[in-house]
């Protein structure tokens, strides 16, 4: 087990822990990185070094021998303006514009209160991201190796209103139109999804150059990305279809993570990693005509560190562009 001293030492360490507000991005939540904000290339424990930096495997002490991190959850919302309450809100004023165009009574005021709804509804948006991760680590001088299991999923919603449509239901609400056609309606809500889960073992050694001692680690690693690509018009959204076939693909591979770190001295690390070598391009199923491109981008970021016993700063940096994207 991680031993009580180096427990010690940690829980002290992030009493006290200040970090510059990097501009590098995780793909994992892990306490400790979380509260030096997000960094971790040169300064993340060797018990999580397979989610930030496999090379810092060999950054143990001589009386560590194993550690494990069972389970990391992490999560950050952002929505403002509450899409989901306010897309159920679209929804029930939906309904209640269907019937009554269809009893013939109550049209005029049901449009006006479903072009208010709608008015609500357009270009908003909300995003999340949620993971979890699991590392078993084992320290050695030889080859220390741990084994890890990590998924990291992010979640877009938004809705898309035509001007046409608030155009169409003004003129059913001011009784210009009486003959109405519910199908002109075409706004629409929304949600993209994808979940990127590795397993992989991780292994580093430590090397000499010019007298100068550093470390390489390797992350090989399955890897498995599900994309959810949910679109449809507001009259039929419902939350629960989010994750239905109908919208849901998976593609199954192979990626891999590389590092290396050095102590400059005893107080000074610096580290580089590189995530993800092997860049992939994945598409959604095409939903109603809409399609989207997933990229799973490599991704370096360098880190610096400073440390004593008592007290940890550091600083990581993206070198390339933090984030997948869909086109």
């Amino acid at each position: 087990m991680m031993k009580k001293n180096h427990i010690t030492r940690t829980i002290i360490a992030s009493a006290v822990l200040f970090s510059f507000n990097a501009a590098a991005a995780t793909s994992y939540f892990e306490a400790r990185n979380d509260a030096m904000g997000g960094t971790g290339v040169a300064s993340s424990h060797y018990g999580v070094a397979p989610l930030a930096n496999p090379a810092l495997l060999t950054k143990h002490n001589s009386n560590d021998d194993f550690s494990l991190l069972l389970p990391s959850v992490g999560a950050q919302v952002a929505d403002p303006n509450d899409v989901s309450n306010k897309a159920d809100d679209v929804k029930d004023d939906w309904d209640l514009f269907d019937s009554a165009v269809d009893n013939q009574h109550g049209v005029q005021q049901a449009a006006a209160n479903l072009k208010h709804r709608l008015q609500e509804f357009r270009n908003i948006n909300a995003d999340a991201q949620v993971g979890v991760s699991a590392v078993a680590a084992m320290a050695n001088d030889t080859l220390p190796f741990a084994l890890m299991v990590k998924s990291y999923g992010t979640v877009s919603v938004n809705g898309k209103v035509n001007d046409a449509d608030l155009d169409y239901l003004d003129k059913v609400a001011n009784g210009t139109i009486t003959d109405v056609d519910k199908n002109a309606l075409t706004s629409r809500a929304f949600g993209r999804a994808a979940v990127i889960t590795d397993v992989g073992i991780s292994f580093a050694k430590e090397l000499e150059t010019a007298g100068q001692k550093w470390s390489l680690g390797v992350t090989p690693k399955y890897q498995r990305v599900d994309l959810f690509n949910y679109n449809v018009t507001v009259r039929d959204y419902d939350k629960d279809d989010f994750d239905g076939d109908k919208y849901h693909n998976t593609k199954n591979g192979f990626n891999a993570d590389i590092g290396a770190y050095t102590d400059l001295n005893d107080n000074w690390t610096v580290g580089l990693v590189a995530q993800n070598i092997i860049p992939r391009s994945i598409d959604t199923k095409v939903v109603n005509g809409f399609k989207e491109t997933f990229k799973v981008r490599p991704q370096a970021t360098a880190g610096v560190s400073w440390h004593n016993d008592l007290f940890t700063t550091a600083l990581d940096v993206d070198l390339t562009p933090a984030r997948h994207c869909c086109k």
